[in-house]
């Protein structure tokens, strides 16, 4: 039996948001980006890391690369689009030409490539909508898995082949204590609506395979219903995501690069 644990964090500008007619994305309540959250919440992120001593994988928005000071040492850094872009026209109501996301994805391993002199080789999708035709152009650029999609959690939980010469790493999807939906990405414990245990506990159901925790840079920080946490707010954040890796090293489960993975 080998169980895995991947912590992934996903890179991009401070509390994004799509908005309708506009394909990339911008900060709420504001008409611009903003990363300053972002780039202290990658420092702290990787701080604990460094402490607790295992490396992860960075979906990193390339604009947001550009704009933050940040050393990501062995950790990898995989694509997570150029603006995160709402690449599917879901909300923007922007359908991308296939140029338009080749490009993207271009720019976007380019840029990665120059800042951490390795081209990266995994993508995730912004707001985790995609399609064929996002992933084929990621693909393209180089990609060789993607960790886009959701999978409910079983006894054996594995990367598995896209077809398009990508494997898949499902971020899990579960059930919770009271019988209600839970997924791995920490996006209600930092809103204060779950407890660290409850991902530690949905863990546990899986006996082989590959357990995927998710997050956001700039949700170390700030909140997206309460806004900028002070620092007490910002070590108990910190504090919880340790715990969750530490009991799952403790239980068992081995910490891994996605890339390692596959």
């Amino acid at each position: 039996m080998t169980r895995r644990l991947c912590f992934t964090v996903d890179v991009d500008r401070d509390v994004n948001e799509c908005v309708p007619n506009r394909t990339e994305a911008v900060s709420l309540h504001s008409d611009d980006a903003r990363f300053t959250s972002s780039e202290a919440g990658v420092n702290i992120i990787l701080d604990m890391m460094n402490d607790i001593g295992i490396n992860g994988t960075f979906f990193t928005e390339a604009t947001t690369l550009r704009n933050i000071d940040v050393q990501f040492g062995k950790n990898e850094v995989a694509m997570h689009g150029l603006d995160h872009e709402d690449m599917t026209g879901e909300v923007s109501g922007i359908r991308l030409s296939d140029d338009t996301l080749n490009n993207i994805m271009r720019t976007s391993s380019d840029i990665i490539k120059d800042r951490t002199g390795t081209a990266p080789k995994g993508f995730r999708a912004p707001y985790m909508r995609t399609d064929e035709r996002i992933m084929n152009a990621a693909a393209g650029a180089g990609a060789v898995y993607d960790s886009s999609l959701y999978g409910v959690i079983g006894g054996t939980f594995g990367p598995y082949d896209l077809g398009n010469g990508m494997k898949e790493i499902l971020v899990p999807t579960g059930t919770d204590r009271n019988g209600k939906k839970i997924t791995a990405y920490l996006w209600p414990m930092h809103e204060n609506k779950r407890t660290y245990d409850e991902y530690t506990e949905m863990a546990g159901t899986l006996n082989d395979g590959v357990f995927v925790i998710a997050t956001h840079s700039w949700h170390i920080v700030e909140s997206r219903s309460d806004g900028m946490m002070n620092s007490g707010q910002r070590k108990r954040n910190a504090d919880n995501v340790r715990k969750i890796i530490t009991d799952l090293l403790d239980s068992g489960f081995k910490a891994a690069r996605m890339i390692d993975v596959i």
